[in-house]
């Protein structure tokens, strides 16, 4: 009787505190779900938010101002977030931007494991990759992605990162037994966060079979002499395992106690019952016994005993039934109450989150298609975050609840979640509600599912505003840009723009010792043609030489600038002095065709133009001055020499001629 007794206590005790136990590290580890899904949507968001600024983009181009202003912004985020260590970026050319960090010369951000990760997931978003810091050892988590280069390609990679340590931190928050922990591995295996520092980036075989044959689940392993209870799920957008382990004689060692009492305490009774007469074996030390078990099965089933209410006898056999039931009913009772007390937190804590949480169950058509679904619960932040009242929706369905009048929002999504058990994540505008929402829907038994979701709105407003203020501050720049580079007059490049490409040019000639000539020309007589037709025509006179210039300067790379008054400079690379002096005669001879009357001309009677050529091949130079000093004396010799004619410098210069009356 004793070992009947006790292993019917000890089976019973044994499962219900196993099953409670799984319970308890089942929901924590949802919980923990849940709060790392939240923690990094949110720095996910963030990284959008850096992508598609054009100043972080484009960081290697600007100057220190727009550079601290990068800086500014990121500090700011580590100031509003306390879950980022730190907010940076790292371009291919070298530069680091980054706060309150020091950077060396040897320092190279496309070596790190964060720059590589981003670039090799391109253009997603790569999550959660564990690294050590660069200078501080430390254990950190990486966020990034690559940075399209507005001329094509990837020029960068933005990245936050959070501290390992602090993940600890959030994760043990969650539990509820002395020896209850959980970590984080990769779906390889490898621990990226675990209280103990020195399994981080170690693998236990035990557990990574275990969690490799489902995607969640229970299971039991042995570290050392240590046995655990276990519970794993997957994380799937961001590629981990989620696992969360209490150990077995915590969970036991009040079973024991309890266990080893009631025994005990039967061993008592059946000491006792083998020192008594044959007619303390009668019905009346059985049937106590008997209903004792009867109803410890029913209280443990919640359920009221059959065949009515049994009232024990007064005497030794059946005080002792009566104190074992109160003494099993109290256990369990207690137990409920734990129970109760964790189910409630955790309903505490969904309540008051920011995100909306809403259960729903779905509704099928005769084909069994979805067609609908219930409102079956949600928290207060629901209202927020759709405007609906949580009163008005309980037990309706969508399509009488949300404005439309047609199919339900995400029906298509949602039914595939509750049919199927896929966990989904996305981001779509709501069309009756007016709204965007980030969306995670999880399938939660047979045909039901539960929505967490967030109104990002306002976000979507800020990237349109700034959308349209970019593309007006491109156009405003693009104008400031083309007027500080022509000539208002004539629309042909100005003299600061051919200061700037003959000295590229220039640079180019002396790396590649390619050729490159300039043609100087002036028009002859102006000042006369001036005072005669007045500055009006005089302006037009230059407008039409202008426009000659456009049209025989046909080739992409020469350069066509007005270099002051009537004079106009023409830089031609990769050409010799006689190709030059061949264009030189065509744009006089164009000049001529214009036939524009000059009646104080002393070279002709219409307008006439002298023009100067030098070649940067033909002589030894070391600036650009010395080719435009070069052009400038063959013009004078030009005008010299009677005007309405071009002269080439190509040897050394002999002395000037004398300069005409």
């Amino acid at each position: 009787m004793l070992l009947i007794f006790g292993f019917f206590i000890s089976t019973t005790l044994y499962f219900s505190e196993l099953s409670k136990s799984r319970a308890v590290i089942s929901r924590t580890n949802h919980s923990i779900n849940i709060l790392i899904k939240g923690y990094f949507d949110e720095i996910i968001n963030t990284i959008l938010v850096f992508d598609e600024n054009d100043k972080v983009r484009e960081a290697m181009s600007l100057g220190e101002v727009d550079r601290q202003k990068i800086l500014d912004q990121y500090r700011s985020i580590l100031k509003a977030n306390k879950n980022v260590k730190h907010i940076y970026s790292g371009y291919k050319d070298g530069l680091m931007l980054i706060n309150d960090y020091p950077v060396d010369g040897a320092f190279d951000p496309t070596a790190r494991p964060w720059y590589r990760a981003a670039m090799a997931t391109r253009p997603e978003t790569s999550i959660g990759l564990p690294y050590e810091d660069y200078m501080t050892k430390e254990r950190l988590i990486s966020t990034s992605r690559a940075l399209r280069a507005s001329g094509g390609g990837y020029g960068g990679v933005v990245s936050i990162d959070c501290s390992v340590n602090q993940l600890v931190g959030l994760i043990a928050q969650q539990n509820e037994y002395e020896t209850e922990f959980s970590f984080i591995m990769d779906l390889s295996g490898k621990m990226i966060v675990h209280p103990d520092p020195w399994l981080l980036g170690k693998s236990i075989g035990e557990i990574t079979a275990a969690c490799q044959k489902e995607s969640n689940g229970d299971f039991d392993y042995r570290l050392g002499r240590r046995e655990f209870l276990a519970h794993f799920s997957t994380l799937t957008s961001l590629g981990w395992i989620v696992v969360t382990v209490v150990e077995k004689k915590e969970i036991f060692r009040p079973f024991i106690s309890q266990a080893l009492f009631l025994i005990g305490l039967t061993g008592v009774i059946a000491v006792f019952l083998g020192s008594v007469q044959s007619i303390v074996l009668s019905r009346r030390l059985s049937r106590p016994l008997l209903e004792l078990g009867r109803k410890i099965k029913a209280t443990i089933a919640g359920d009221e005993p059959e065949g009515g209410e049994y009232v024990y006898p007064n005497n030794e056999f059946g005080i002792m039934a009566r104190e074992i039931e109160q003494l099993a009913e109290k256990e369990l009772n207690a137990k409920t109450r734990k129970l109760q007390a964790s189910e409630e937190k955790h309903r505490l804590l969904i309540e008051h989150t920011l995100s909306g949480v809403a259960v729903h169950e779905i509704v099928l058509d005769d084909a069994g298609e979805p067609a609908d679904y219930v409102f079956l619960s949600a928290n207060s932040a629901f209202e927020t975050q759709t405007g609906l009242r949580v009163a008005d929706i309980l037990g309706r369905r969508a399509s009488e609840v949300i404005p439309g009048g047609a199919a339900p929002p995400f029906l298509d999504i949602f039914g595939r979640v509750a049919l199927t058990g896929e966990a989904v994540s996305f981001e779509e505008y709501c069309q009756p509600l007016g709204r965007h929402y980030f969306v995670n829907a999880y399938r939660m038994g047979e045909g039901r599912f539960a929505t967490i979701f967030m109104d990002i709105t306002d976000r979507k407003e800020s990237e349109a505003q700034i959308h349209e203020l970019i593309a007006q501050l491109k156009t405003e720049r693009d104008l400031a840009q083309s007027h500080s580079l022509t000539d208002s007059m004539t629309g042909l490049f100005n003299r600061r723009f051919f200061d700037q490409a003959l000295r590229t040019e220039f640079s180019r000639h002396k790396r590649l010792g390619s050729h490159l000539s300039l043609i100087i020309l002036d028009v002859d007589h102006f000042k006369k043609y001036n005072d005669h037709y007045g500055h009006l025509a005089g302006d037009d006179c230059l407008r039409q030489i202008a426009q000659v210039l456009k049209d025989v300067v046909e080739r992409a790379p020469d350069i066509v600038a007005r270099y002051g008054g009537e004079e106009f400079v023409v830089i031609l690379p990769a050409t010799h002095h006689r190709g030059a002096a061949v264009l030189a005669e065509r744009i006089r001879e164009a000049v001529l065709r214009l036939a524009l009357p000059h009646v104080q001309s002393e070279t002709a009677p219409f307008v006439t133009i002298s023009l100067g050529v030098a070649s940067a091949a033909d002589h030894t130079l070391t600036d650009e001055a010395e080719l435009v000093a070069l052009a400038d004396r063959a013009l004078y010799l030009a005008k010299t020499k009677g005007r309405n004619r071009i002269e080439v410098v190509t040897g050394p210069l002999q002395d000037d001629p004398p300069a005409e009356p």
